[in-house]
């Protein structure tokens, strides 16, 4: 435990110097949480958006008040003709578990020669454990989001969204001229917005959570876990 610690801290500080691209999970999830009580809000009716197949078949698509504000906010900074495709909000638990035990069986048939704990540490650059507590979709405050035209065809950003190998890092040398400015739009207008992003996965912005609290450099959060009733409004 305590070399995982020291570690950790090394990780982060190389972070810090900007020779680390990404903050290791156990400094994030060690960020306060003061939770202010924004509810959530259902924003599956607001046709200015486009959304997955998934969302669309889902009675909710659910986010924080005020992670909806910025949204719209974001909205505005796009050029004529591109549109924000959700792919991913609020999530419970148990929805998170599901998506978990379905990447630890990729994993598996993909990289059958890595060890249990190889496994586990590559999916944790993936997606949040849910044993290890909750991720920032479990608190209303992150949404999965990409860029696509009139007609919600999807922008070219590089990879499919859930992708993850090293093209699916933010900023990356190995795209396209094309790939790399759909990649800048959405990123310029997000984070102008007051979103960070996960910089392992160029879809995740947040808001409020514990990640947006490190990658901004705040020292504590807003957003605890809640559930799907947390103060809803539709």
């Amino acid at each position: 435990m305590k070399n995982t610690k020291i570690i950790s801290k090394a990780k982060y500080l190389l972070w810090k110097m900007g020779i680390r691209k990404t903050i290791p999970g156990t400094i994030i999830n060690n960020i306060p949480i003061k939770e202010n009580n924004d509810p959530l809000v259902n924003i599956s009716c607001d046709k200015s958006f486009f959304f997955s197949p998934t969302l669309e078949k889902q009675k909710k698509t659910l986010v924080r008040h005020t992670v909806y504000q910025r949204l719209k906010e974001a909205q505005k900074l796009l050029p004529p003709g591109i549109h924000f495709k959700i792919f991913s909000a609020y999530r419970s638990l148990e929805q998170q578990q599901k998506r978990w035990d379905y990447l630890y069986q990729k994993n598996k048939k993909d990289f059958p020669n890595l060890s249990e704990e190889e496994t586990i540490n590559k999916m944790q650059s993936q997606i949040a454990n849910p044993q290890a507590g909750f991720g920032g979709h479990q608190t209303g405050g992150a949404v999965d989001i990409s860029l696509c035209n009139d007609q919600g065809q999807d922008l070219d950003m590089g990879t499919a969204y859930g992708e993850h190998n090293h093209t699916t890092f933010t900023q990356n040398k190995n795209l396209n001229k094309e790939q790399q400015q759909n990649r800048k739009i959405l990123f310029d207008a997000m984070t102008t917005a007051g979103f960070t992003n996960y910089p392992a996965e160029w879809w995740h912005y947040s808001y409020g959570d514990r990640m947006w609290a490190a990658y901004s450099r705040n020292k504590i959060s807003f957003y605890n876990l809640v559930d799907e009733n947390y103060g809803s409004r539709d």
